[in-house]
């Protein structure tokens, strides 16, 4: 959780206390007729308000949060591809595991592939970010006659995924777990590449 994000959720639940504390004290006052309703009412006024800003610093807390999950996205690498003659020269950096690779594939266009678990929602409100892989760069064809199937393998496909992928969405805490992938074509652009709550983004600098 974002540390602004933190403060104003602790200010609201200070404030929520002790509105509360306040009423019942008043309350219980009034009862064993040690406070005079006209204090009675002044004091309840004063929790009204209270309770007001406590409340309003709770859900922009919960709001704040919510955006911050929302629009959350990890830098995890950047590609560079440049056209070659139906061949496609790539520099593919992983910034997560500071590695690069160099390769070709045939193809008009490059596409990144890979496995993605979605947590459950309580976890990625609380911040669980992205579980991923990625496994290969494979070409793509616009024209669909041409089947060949060009594939660059980054990581081994693992036995852990394909449990996953067959079973993740019966595992507590586990929304779904599924293949992703996107593609670009080659433009001697760097292409920036993003992980987010559902997927790659590719973004070109």
């Amino acid at each position: 959780m974002d540390k602004f994000t933190l403060i104003v959720g602790l200010i609201g639940t200070t404030l929520l206390v002790v509105s509360l504390v306040l009423v019942i004290t008043v309350f219980v006052n009034l009862v064993k007729k040690k406070t005079k309703l006209k204090k009675f009412f002044s004091s309840f006024i004063i929790f009204l308000i209270t309770f007001g800003f406590a409340t309003s610093f709770i859900y922009l807390s919960l709001f704040l949060q919510t955006f911050l999950r929302y629009t959350d996205e990890q830098k995890i690498g950047w590609v560079y591809a440049e056209e070659k003659t139906d061949t496609i020269k790539i520099t593919y950096y992983d910034g997560v595991n500071n590695r690069y690779h160099w390769f070709n594939i045939s193809g008009e266009q490059w596409m990144i592939d890979g496995y993605f678990l979605r947590w459950s929602l309580a976890l990625r409100w609380l911040g669980a970010g992205a579980y991923y892989r990625v496994t290969r760069f494979t070409g793509r064809w616009t024209d669909t006659e041409k089947q060949t199937m060009s594939v660059y393998q980054i990581h081994p496909e693992e036995k852990l995924w394909k449990f996953l992928l067959k079973h993740g969405g019966k595992i507590p805490f586990i929304d779904t777990a599924y293949g992703i992938g996107a593609f670009q074509y080659p433009n001697k652009d760097t292409v920036d590449i993003y992980i987010n709550d559902t997927g790659f983004i590719l973004r070109i600098r």
